[in-house]
Formats: C-alpha cells, structure tokens, sequence
C-alpha cells in the first residue's frame, strides 16, 4: 500500500512541477505565419575582366553593389566600380560606372554610365551580373565597343528575411502561438 502511495505522490508531483511551464500560455496553439520581408545586400566586390574590342587585355575591378530583395525574390539597386587596366594598353585607370540593376536573386541585367581613362571617353554600359560571373558591353563615344566576360567575388543576392508572426489574440514563444488569457 505505501508503493502505490509513494507512486501516487510522484505523480502528483510531477504533473504540479509541470503546470508552471505552461502557466499564461492559454488553452490553444497554433503554428506562427512566416512573414518574409525585403533586404538590402550591400557588398563590396573585387574580380577581373577580360576585355576585347576598343582594347583587349585584363582589368581587375573593384566596386560596390547596394542591391534591395522583396518578398518575391525580384531584386533592384545599383552599382558603382572603378577598373584598372593590367594589360592590353598602359597599366592605369581603366574605367569608371555606375549601374542601375534589375533582376532576380540569381541573375541582374544592368544598364549604365561611366567614363573609360584609358581611352578618355564617356561611355554608355549594359551587362549582366550572376553569382561570381559577369558580362558587360561598353559604347566608348568616338572609341568604339569593349566587351568584357569576368569573375568577381558577387554570389546570389541573401534571401528575404524570414520573420514569425501570431494573429491577434496569441502570443509567439520560440515557434508555437499561443492563445492569450
């Protein structure tokens, strides 16, 4: 008889050692909704480029993207870079941009501006950038096109942020809405 007594007094104890744990947490549960909302990725990059046309050679860049995510996954923002010429003409200043962006996580097509030192000319610019690889085609005023195929250290664009949400009425604890008292 006092087994089952003791056992019964476990129980009892247990179940009151519980009861805190779950105390305000209401009656129902319900999963959270995830909410995915936009982002900026801004990256500094470096890579290089393979010219031909108006000059053939390599260039290293360097530049700067400030790219804005949606919820979608469609991206938009701008680039800015400066090349240096290492071969195909003098060592020095090759080219300077600036790009408008407009694409998906994955792949942007650009258009864009700029200024060429190496031939001192204005220049009008369209590419497309994917994770790590690049394509651009210059119009040098009074030069001529320079194409360019290139690496640089650009990966996909970072996801949305993913936050949870609980409707009204319920509380977010860790991943589980709870039902408020």
């Amino acid at each position: 008889m006092s087994k089952i007594f003791h056992g019964v007094l476990f129980v009892l104890a247990a179940f009151a050692l519980a009861l805190p744990a779950h105390a305000g947490k209401g009656g129902g549960t319900l999963p959270p909704t995830i909410d995915k909302r936009s982002r900026n990725d801004n990256s500094v990059y470096v890579g290089i480029n393979w010219n031909f046309g108006a000059r053939n050679g390599a260039t290293a860049v360097l530049g700067y993207r400030d790219a804005k995510v949606e919820s979608n996954g469609n991206v938009d923002g701008f680039k800015v870079e400066a090349t240096w010429v290492l071969s195909g003409a003098p060592m020095g200043f090759g080219e300077l941009r600036a790009k408008y962006l407009k694409g998906e996580r994955n792949v942007q097509g650009e258009v864009g501006l700029g200024f060429s030192g190496a031939h001192e000319a204005f220049l009008i610019n369209g590419g497309v950038q994917g994770p790590y690889i690049n394509g651009n085609i210059d119009y040098l005023f009074n030069k001529g096109w320079l194409a360019s195929i290139g690496v640089n250290s650009l990966g996909k664009v970072k996801k949305p942020r993913e936050t949870l949400t609980c409707p009204a009425g319920y509380t977010l604890d860790v991943d589980t809405c709870f039902a408020d008292d």
